[in-house]
Order: structure tokens, then sequence, then C-alpha cells
């Protein structure tokens, strides 16, 4: 009973201020609509593949030479980049494909073509690099990036930002409704009404409203007796 209870006035107050609800949530979904189209920057990925014709223990030294400072320095040199090679090293990713000695090397950036670019020159200095250093000269570029006719940027997904966007703005609307509510002092129930007097309550009396009200007059039945008119 007690769970009852609760649960019917958890529903009173989201129903008392359900309109905040629907225009926090739709304001919500509106705002992350314009940042999807209109403020956030697309990104494109492009990708080199490599042959490492190596064993697993030589793979993961070789693999990590790739986002090495000494090759992307030469990698932002070569393409006149004003970037650090740690921050060339965050738009690049590093992985093999499933179980073979093939690397995959992908470049993010916001100009899909400077992409390309990128993960091509990553590539080739790394194969310069890794010969001279460690004399491995094994290494073979098997696929180089390519700017496709019309590439799609990889992080906008319009329908999951708005998505995301409703279901951030319904949690805190309900969480803003339930503040609201228990910042309201006023008395809502009879339950209120035991806790602030301590005393049951031992009935209610309905609340009237003008259109449930009888016009008195108009319901009068005159009767004539006498000469005089008597109002029942």
């Amino acid at each position: 009973m007690e769970k009852e209870i609760n649960l019917k006035s958890l529903f009173n107050v989201i129903r008392r201020r359900f309109w905040i609800i629907v225009v926090i949530t739709i304001l919500a979904a509106f705002a992350g609509g314009i940042y999807s189209f209109f403020m956030k920057a697309p990104l494109y990925a492009s990708s080199a593949r490599i042959l490492i014709p190596a064993n697993a223990e030589a793979m993961s030294t070789l693999k990590v030479m790739i986002k090495e400072p000494i090759v992307l320095e030469k990698v932002a040199q070569q393409l006149n980049l004003q970037k650090s090679a740690s921050a060339l090293s965050g738009q690049i990713s590093v992985g093999k494909v499933e179980e073979s000695q093939v690397v995959v090397i992908t470049a993010v950036d916001t100009n899909p073509a400077q992409a390309a670019q990128i993960a091509n020159a990553t590539a080739n200095v790394y194969k310069k690099e890794v010969s001279a250093i460690m004399n491995f000269g094994s290494v073979r570029i098997l696929t180089e990036a390519n700017v496709q006719g019309n590439p799609s940027p990889i992080n906008q997904n319009h329908t999951s930002a708005i998505g995301m966007a409703l279901a951030v703005g319904f949690i805190l609307s309900i969480g803003l409704v339930f503040l609201l509510d228990s910042l309201d002092e006023t008395i809502k129930s009879e339950r209120n009404i035991e806790q602030l007097l301590h005393v049951p309550v031992l009935g209610t009396v309905s609340q009237m409203k003008k259109n449930n009200m009888v016009d008195k007059k108009s319901n009068k039945n005159s009767v004539t007796a006498r000469g005089e008119t008597v109002d029942l």
C-alpha cells in the first residue's frame, strides 16, 4: 500500500508540471540539432595499409614506432603542418587486420585530402626510418590512402545527436520538476496535513466549481396561496 501511494504521489508531481518536461525536452532536442548540423566540425578518416613481415614479438615494437616523434616530426615537416608530434599523434591510429601482418595507418582530419596526405606520409616516412634505425627493410606499402569523390564525415550522426539531446533534456526536466516540488511548501494532499498537524484526516470536501453551482433562484418553485407568492 505504501508503494502504491508513493507511485501515485510521483505521478501527480509529474502531471502538475508536465509542461516543464515537454518544453525542456523540445528545447534540448532543438539545441542538439543545431549543434549537430551547424556547430560540430566534420571529421574525415583516411587509411593506408602496410605490410610488416615480422613475428608477434617484433611486431609490437615495430607498430609502436609508427607514432614515435622521430617519425611524426618528419611527417609534419614534409607536409608543412604547424603541429607538434604529440598533436599529430592524436590524429593517427594504428591497427592490425585481424591476426595478419597487415597494419592499417588511419589519419583523421577536418580536411579529407589532408587526412589522406597524413596517412600516406606517415607510411612512407615510417618505412624509411624503421629501415635506418632498426635495419628492418622489409616494410612494404600495400595500399595508399586516397580521397573519395564525396567522403562522408565519421562524426556526424544527426539522428543519434538529436536522440541523445532528447534523452538528456528529458532526464534534466524530470530532475527539475522534482526539485521544484521539493521546494514547494504548499499543502497538496491529506498526508501533508497529517504530517503537519499530527492528527488524522477524517474526511475531505470536494472543491466547488462555478459550473457545478446551481442558481437557487432559477430552480425555485413558486406557489400562490391566499394572494401571496411563496418560494419553495
